[in-house]
């Protein structure tokens, strides 16, 4: 409760953040630039995709609904969860692109785990593209990397083939009122859907942390209304799952499967 306690004076203290596209780019350019040198000191493919005196620290996290203070792999967890929805929603897909792909990392697990897949990625900031082709090459994985800012460029930037499946993780959660525009670009480059493992507030749960989780995505300014988005854009279907576990302990997420056909 002591957590709790700090947590909720931290989140009402906390000031409300405007989102934009600017603030995007500066936040994410200066984290991408700081995994350069993991990527310099990783030896391996698994050294890459679970990093060393990062992702094995202890903190708290949302794990199976609960507070939990442990040390728990997230980005692991996420790139299986995904994996799993992929080979059960879209088993007959072999060609996955990734929006907003950050510095590469799901791809090249998703490589790993369906070797006979096309990856591609799309990510806004440049720093990020630069070390997920360099880890590409590093490790010897086939996937390829381009800029793309999927909000507002023209349809000439999307230079990869049109692909199976595109998905998000943790990237719509950046275009808090834009996220319906976003699918649909995202929807006019694939052939039967997208996935998106997103915080969606409107699905949290009416729970101290669940009410605390909404209040403090409102005051960083993330993703809403994203339900109703994703159901006016006339799809063949929407399902919606709850994704157990969390790298924030405020945190719900939602997967998102939106099928074309």
């Amino acid at each position: 409760m002591e957590f709790l306690a700090r947590t909720a004076y931290s989140v009402f203290r906390r000031p409300h953040l405007d989102r934009d596209k600017a603030n995007v780019l500066q936040e994410y350019s200066e984290g991408w630039n700081q995994y350069r040198a993991h990527l310099d000191l990783a030896r391996t493919l698994a050294d890459w995709l679970r990093i060393g005196g990062v992702e094995d620290q202890l903190a708290y996290y949302n794990v199976d609904g609960e507070l939990c203070y442990q040390a728990f792999d997230s980005a692991g967890f996420y790139r299986r969860t995904l994996l799993d929805a992929l080979r059960r929603h879209f088993p007959q897909a072999r060609s996955v692109t990734e929006f907003g792909a950050g510095v590469g990392r799901n791809l090249l697990f998703l490589k790993r785990e369906i070797p006979d897949s096309d990856v591609y990625g799309y990510e806004l900031c440049t720093p990020g593209v630069e070390v997920a082709q360099a880890a590409a090459q590093k490790f010897a994985v086939e996937a390829h990397y381009a800029q793309l800012d999927y909000l507002n460029d023209p349809p000439a930037k999307y230079v990869f083939p049109t692909t199976d499946v595109g998905y998000t993780m943790f990237s719509l959660e950046q275009l808090p009122r834009r996220s319906e525009q976003a699918m649909r670009n995202m929807l006019d480059h694939v052939r039967l859907g997208t996935l998106h493992i997103e915080p969606v507030p409107e699905n949290y749960p009416f729970t101290l942390r669940g009410l605390l989780g909404r209040l403090d995505h409102w005051k960083v300014d993330y993703l809403r209304g994203f339900d109703r988005a994703a159901r006016n854009l006339g799809l063949a279907q929407v399902i919606v799952e709850r994704v157990s576990s969390a790298h924030n302990p405020l945190m719900f997420p939602s997967l998102y499967v939106l099928r074309k056909q």
